[in-house]
């Protein structure tokens, strides 16, 4: 075949080509729109919290999402009882303690009107609950496994309560003389470094 035959085939092609896009059906034209995002771009996107980036970003992209999301988990229980200074407390014990409405000793707002009261509690609740829910089957069932999609949400979550957690405020406790009880004296605000 010569050069004319070659020239007619390739306008011919170019014409079922252009019939086949005109038509929708282009699978070159999808490809090259199509953007492939990783699991690890996912996690890349979502996850932007320093401390759950080093402790589970390795994790995540080995495939080992359960321990990604345990290890996140305890990073932010160890967080939590750093701020707090409630460091003879874990898991549901230490969240309840220091979310408490009642007597928190770390306030996530002013606590003066019901909705901030409200907003408290269920904070505390999700805290407490990410806890017993999630942390502790992934610590202490050795076959339990988590998807990318499953781990990607968890780690999610854990990401925004460390957000939270960074915008609390400690409260000064002193002790009472009866009992020996701590109670809030005042609503004073401490960095981690106090």
């Amino acid at each position: 075949m010569g050069i004319k035959g070659l020239a007619s085939v390739f306008r011919i092609a170019q014409s079922i080509q252009g019939d086949v896009e005109d038509a929708g059906l282009s699978i070159l034209r999808r490809v090259t729109k199509l953007q492939i995002e990783t699991e690890l771009d996912r996690y890349d996107r979502f996850i932007t919290h320093d401390s759950l980036r080093s402790s589970t970003r390795t994790l995540f992209a080995g495939s080992h999402f359960a321990r990604s999301v345990e290890e996140a988990l305890k990073c932010l229980n160890n967080a939590v009882k750093e701020k707090s200074r409630l460091k003879d407390l874990d898991g549901d014990a230490l969240m309840r303690t220091a979310f408490s409405p009642a007597n928190p000793v770390l306030r996530l707002n002013q606590l003066k009107t019901k909705s901030e009261k409200d907003e408290q509690r269920g904070y505390m609740d999700l805290y407490a609950g990410v806890m017993g829910g999630v942390r502790n089957p992934r610590a202490h069932e050795h076959l339990l496994q988590d998807t990318s999609e499953d781990a990607l949400e968890l780690l999610g979550i854990a990401n925004h309560l460390m957000r939270k957690l960074e915008k609390s405020t400690r409260v000064r406790r002193q002790r009472t003389r009866q009992n020996n009880q701590t109670r809030p004296t005042a609503l004073y605000s401490f960095d981690m470094d106090d």
